[in-house]
């Protein structure tokens, strides 16, 4: 009975050791991808992948390219910027910094546009 008792603390130990000895991943293992300082970088995909837009703060207000137009899936922002869907108007304040994988099934399923600054 005691050499069953070791043994089994031995796998238990054993086991700990292993699983220390494995680093930890994220719940999201998805990194955004760069946009330059400035502009707001949109992918028609979740997942930063299919067409692309970059957007300028420097350029004022711009309607979504036709391929956007309700139709975001996912974006970068290196600039504060608002999101705009016009009917019914609506607004999503963006800051510099702010990113999302998967935008198509939240607001940028509606946005057609986007401007600088505050909302």
């Amino acid at each position: 009975m005691q050499i069953r008792k070791r043994a089994g603390l031995l796998a238990l130990v054993m086991g700990a050791a292993l699983l220390s000895a494995v680093p930890a991943q994220s719940a999201s293992a998805v990194t955004p991808p760069p946009c330059n300082g400035g502009s707001v970088c949109f992918w028609s995909e979740d997942g930063f992948s299919g067409a692309t837009w970059e957007w300028s703060a420097a350029s004022g207000y711009r309607d979504m390219p036709p391929q956007f137009h309700d139709h975001v899936g996912s974006f970068v922002s290196g600039v504060n910027a608002c999101f705009i869907n016009w009917d019914p108007v609506q607004r999503r304040q963006v800051l510099n910094g702010d990113w999302r994988a998967t935008y198509l099934e939240d607001f940028g399923g509606r946005i057609d546009g986007v401007g600088p600054g505050s909302c």
